[in-house]
């Protein structure tokens, strides 16, 4: 049963560049080329900055004069991003991860219909689903149990204040504007990491972004109606403000994570229409 829903969840990974544009002009020789490297955390800067190359910041141009390089960069980045989350559930040992690189290269080439006209994919991962919800319940109270921990040691810090919520947030630096209600549109730079320390969002070395206050998560809204504008502040946020058990796919943000976030705001808006072109993890 290992091999079969190992093959399947390469075939499952291969779908966006089937049907999605502009994943689906990518090379796919170079994709399974690249899906078969192991990748360290180191490299990942680096891949990053090509894919956007070929595909733009927004994911939805195409560059051909980068395809090459840019679809082996997907690939490798696929990887990566598929052994993170399974090691993170401790669950590499469900894995056959050959399989997995074959279903990948069946998937992009179509061949998976042939090979699989006599199986039940349905039942396949039904029970492959089970064996995860067994590793997902285990670990999951573990990144609970470490989230509340971290939050309950970063409290008794000096500079630290609780909101009646549960907000952490420190000032940075306080400024003298107006502060801005929930309904705001506010511009802000923004950099977004994990207790752990890994950052998976930010707004540094890009330009600032514009967004509604009530469009994000409950720590954004809450949070930045305590700044004013030209103040910096660093958030701590609790998982239940953040994204619980659901935070955005390929990021390093595991489920029922705190968020931290250090934030300038730079600005309150006069239009109430954000600007959601490069939008912070913050968002919705």
């Amino acid at each position: 049963m290992q091999e079969k829903y190992s093959y399947v969840l390469g075939c499952e990974i291969a779908k966006p560049f089937i049907t999605e544009s502009p994943f689906n002009k990518m090379d796919k020789e170079k994709l399974v080329e690249g899906f078969k490297c192991k990748v360290s955390d180191s490299e990942f800067e680096g891949l990053s900055k090509t894919v956007t190359k070929c595909i733009g910041k927004t994911g939805k141009e195409f560059n051909e004069k980068y395809n090459p390089e840019g679809s082996l960069a997907v690939g490798k980045i696929n990887r990566q991003r598929f052994e993170g989350y399974f090691k993170d559930l401790d669950a590499l040992p469900l894995i056959d991860i050959k399989m997995v690189e074959r279903g990948f290269a069946d998937g992009l080439n179509k061949l998976d219909i042939e090979v699989l006209k006599n199986e039940d994919r349905k039942k396949i991962m039904a029970a492959f689903e089970v064996e995860m919800n067994k590793k997902y319940a285990k670990i999951t109270e573990q990144f609970k149990a470490a989230g509340e921990g971290f939050l309950a040691m970063n409290k008794t810090k000096p500079g630290i204040m609780t909101t009646a919520s549960g907000l952490q947030y420190q000032v940075v630096k306080a400024g003298k504007g107006a502060h801005p209600t929930a309904t705001s549109s506010v511009k802000v730079h923004y950099q977004g990491s994990i207790p752990e320390g890994g950052i998976f969002d930010s707004s540094i070395g890009r330009e600032p972004v514009t967004f509604v206050l009530n469009q994000v998560i409950p720590g954004w809204t809450e949070g930045i109606q305590l700044m004013n504008i030209g103040s910096k502040y660093k958030f701590f946020i609790p998982q239940e403000l953040a994204y619980g058990g659901n935070p955005p796919p390929n990021t390093i943000i595991k489920p029922y994570s705190p968020l931290i976030f250090e934030v300038e705001l730079i600005s309150i808006e006069k239009s109430e229409t954000p600007d959601l072109g490069i939008a912070p993890q913050g968002i919705r």
